[in-house]
């Protein structure tokens, strides 16, 4: 069965001279790994610039359950990206959400709500005329309700906050998964807004770098066996 979906490109990777494997989060069928045949040399850049990470797509491609990776017949720029593809904070933004997604959520089956949440976030980064350097955190703790371990609790008087058990605490924990002072207000403030008002949160830059630290942690102590993100530290050097 032929299947026209949307998706938002994840990743890709070389696979021959003429053609990339590129994992890609689809509206019908979740997260899967499609076969795109770019052509070679210039003939290729057209089909290479479509399998940036986080590009907004439109694919057909044959849906066979007895193959795992699928040939897409055909992909196309579903909506234009105006920023994301030119400015460098928000490029390096876009490689760390996609890395977090595709590490985060494997061969996951159709969820529409997750895809619109992913797709809106793509769109609201892109559009944004604000400083973007609190985004990702947002789009962390939002994106973990999907994945089930969203904060629990309001920090209130609460001066700790438990990664392990995901919410906050009055004593702390007897382990050192947590989150103490500044980064527990951060925390806080941050839950505390919708993500198109992420810009309104004022952090100064090594608590924005400790406190993604700490998100990174709360992921991998969420998700076993969850691989190791790497484009953070290419995100704090532009962000710092």
């Amino acid at each position: 069965m032929i299947v026209t979906t949307s998706g938002i490109v994840l990743s890709s990777i070389r696979y021959s001279d003429s053609s990339v494997i590129a994992r890609i989060y689809t509206n019908d069928i979740g997260l899967r790994a499609f076969m795109v045949r770019t052509g070679k040399g210039r003939a290729a850049l057209p089909k290479l610039g479509l399998l940036q990470p986080l590009t907004l797509v439109e694919l057909s491609f044959i849906n066979d359950d007895r193959r795992g990776l699928k040939s897409v017949r055909t992909i196309e720029r579903e909506i234009a990206l105006s920023a994301i593809p030119f400015d460098t904070e928000k490029t390096c933004i876009a490689l760390f959400m996609a890395e977090v997604i595709v590490h985060s959520i494997g061969e996951e089956e159709r969820n529409q709500e997750l895809f619109l949440f992913l797709k809106n976030a793509v769109l609201l980064l892109d559009q944004t005329k604000e400083s973007t350097s609190n985004f990702h955190l947002k789009f962390m703790l939002e994106f973990s309700s999907f994945l089930g371990f969203y904060p629990q609790g309001r920090a209130q008087s609460h001066r700790f906050f438990d990664l392990v058990e995901g919410e906050f605490c009055p004593s702390e924990p007897i382990h050192p998964h947590m989150l103490s002072g500044t980064l527990v207000t951060a925390l806080s403030s941050l839950l505390a807004i919708r993500i198109d008002e992420h810009a309104s949160v004022k952090l100064a830059n090594a608590h924005r770098r400790a406190l993604l630290q700490k998100l990174l942690d709360y992921y991998r102590l969420h998700l076993h066996g969850m691989k190791e993100i790497t484009s953070h530290k290419v995100l704090e050097e532009v962000l710092s």
